[in-house]
Parts: C-alpha cells; structure tokens; sequence
C-alpha cells in the first residue's frame, strides 16, 4: 500500500543510524495484512549476516507475554482449567497474596525485575527453572495500593515468570507444547521457544555468554531453562502477522498492555486510538499493537540490543514505535 511508504523511509533510516541491523513491519486493516516490509540483515558483527525475509525468526522478549502466556491464560480460564481469581498460593509456594489475575494485570506486589541468573549461572542446579520459579516466588512483594485502592501497578517479569509455571500446572503440560499446541500449530505459525539455538535467527547482544543468536536473550530465561512465562519466544514478522490477525475475536484482554492516555508517553503513538487497544512491546526492540474495532494491527520486530543494549538505543526505539504507529493511522484514516 503506497499510502504507508513513508514507513519504508522510517525503517531505513533507523537502520542506517546503527539501530540493530534487522526490521520487520506489518500493518494489517479490517482484519488482513496491508503491508509489509523487511530490512536488513541477521546481524551486524562479528560479519554481516545474510538478509532477512519475513520468515526470519526474531526474539520477541516480552511479546511472548501476550503472544504465548496471556493467549494460553485465557484458553484455559475459558475452559475451566485456570480460574484467574485463584490466589497464586494455589498453585506455588508464593509470597505474593495476590490473584492469578493480578499476576495478568501486574498488580500482584512483584518485584518489576531481579537478575536471578547471576545466582543460577554460577550455581547451576539441576532443575535451573524449578529453581527460577521458586525464587522468583520467594521474592518480597509490596502492598502499595494505588489511588484506587486497588493494588498498585507494576509491571513485572517475575509476575509473568510466575504465571507460566501455574498454567504448566493448571494445563498440565510444559508451556513450550502448551504454545505448540495451542497457538502456533492452529494458526500455522513456525513461532516456538529456543530449547536449542534457532538457525537463522537474528542476533541480538554480544556479551560475556558470546553473541547471542537463536538463544533467548533473557539472562533469567536464558540460565533458568530457555521457556518461561515472560519471555523465550522466537517469531516472524509472518508470524506475528498470523497471530494478530487471529487476536481480534479474543474476548480476555488481562496480560496485555493499553496505550498511555498522556501525549508523548506511549510507545503505541500518539494517533493510536485509547480505547479498545491493547498491546505489548519487548526489550530486545519488539512490539505489536492490536486496535480491535478496527480489526487494525501493527506489528515491528527489530534487534535493537545488537550488538549492544547499551548507549541510545533503549529511547530511538521508543521513536520509531512511535513514528511508524503514528503513520499507520496518519495513512489509514486518509
């Protein structure tokens, strides 16, 4: 579609910038895919690597959130194995006295993130994700309540950590064949967690584990068993389109983010509408953003934190979510 070219330009000069070395866009209108675009290669060092295609597999960090975890969620509370209002005690030795919908709605006291992989890299224990999730239970959790007098907000990693092992236990079966099972295989997706490296995929940090490359980038993930709740998934842009498309006849919405009501605060953009929105971003510089009434998607994968997370690339992310949702809609309405 011509009318979205303008994010072509978007893409390209990001890349050409050093923002990572691969992009890939799809916007989708009335339920179908409108465009699409790919750019760049799996990786900038140590050599560049081959082009991407829209098959390329990228790590979606926290996408997996919304695209494997929230999606398992509400199939399973629709069939009675999960009930979300179960306190979390039900199901782990926690020391949160919250819900299994607070854990969705990061309104369960967790602590936002601690790097538990610098304990488990060194110690190694034989059941490294037994081991993360207890931990991650055994957190101290805050009591803050909000203005509301709900629980206060906090979004949180070890939350969603968590609630994957409690689906593992509500569904009775590891979360990477529960996302198998339940969402790639019937909506034909080639997505799945990186047990053993992905061939092909793109890179995302160089640092003290080497580059990192169809390995989750997530250390906890990545030292506590490569599948959890709050990260680990491999997708395409194709993928992700499949997946959105597929979103919009959901009816629970918990584990997804909403677009910040504050001008220049959301990473959905400022023309992205308010209401009926939701969607999620990821920290190696992933995002996707639904608007139901419209049955409207915008997808962008990208590898930010290559070769580095360091330096500028966590706020020129944020700029380009934002500039290319902004267009999305700038071109739709025309």
């Amino acid at each position: 579609m011509r009318r979205l070219d303008k994010i072509v330009a978007l893409v390209d000069e990001a890349l050409a910038s050093g923002l990572g070395s691969a992009v890939a866009v799809s916007v989708g209108d009335a339920g179908r895919e409108v465009f699409r675009y790919t750019r760049g290669h799996v990786r900038r060092v140590p050599d560049r690597g081959p082009e991407i295609d829209a098959h390329t597999p990228f790590d979606i960090a926290s996408v997996s959130k919304v695209m494997a975890t929230a999606t398992i969620a509400a199939q399973l509370a629709a069939e009675g194995k999960l009930d979300v209002d179960a306190p979390v005690r039900r199901y782990l030795d926690a020391a949160t006295t919250g819900s299994v919908r607070d854990l969705l709605d990061h309104r369960a006291g967790c602590t936002a993130h601690v790097e538990l992989y610098r304990w488990l890299r060194g110690a190694r224990p034989a059941n490294p994700y037994e081991t993360l999730v207890a931990r991650a239970a055994a957190e101290p959790c805050d009591s803050a309540r909000a203005a509301d007098g709900r629980p206060a907000r906090v979004y949180s990693d070890l939350g969603f950590l968590m609630l994957g092992a409690i689906l593992e236990r509500a569904g009775g079966q590891p979360l990477d064949s529960a996302f198998a099972e339940r969402v790639a295989l019937p909506l034909g997706l080639s997505a799945r967690y990186a047990i053993s490296p992905i061939t092909g995929a793109v890179a995302t940090e160089l640092d003290d584990r080497g580059l990192v490359c169809g390995l989750v980038h997530d250390e906890n993930c990545y030292y506590g068993g490569r599948v959890c709740g709050h990260a680990g998934v491999f997708a395409s842009i194709d993928d992700v389109a499949k997946f959105a498309a597929a979103a919009f006849t959901r009816e629970l919405w918990l584990g997804w983010d909403t677009p910040s009501p504050t001008p220049g605060v959301s990473q959905a953009g400022d023309r992205w509408p308010r209401e009926h929105a939701y969607g999620h971003t990821g920290f190696t510089g992933t995002a996707l953003w639904l608007d139901v009434p419209h049955r409207r998607w915008c997808a962008l994968l990208a590898n930010r934190v290559h070769p580095t997370r360091f330096g500028t690339t966590a706020e020129r992310i944020k700029t380009l979510r934002r500039a290319v949702n902004d267009e999305v809609v700038a071109a739709l309405d025309r």
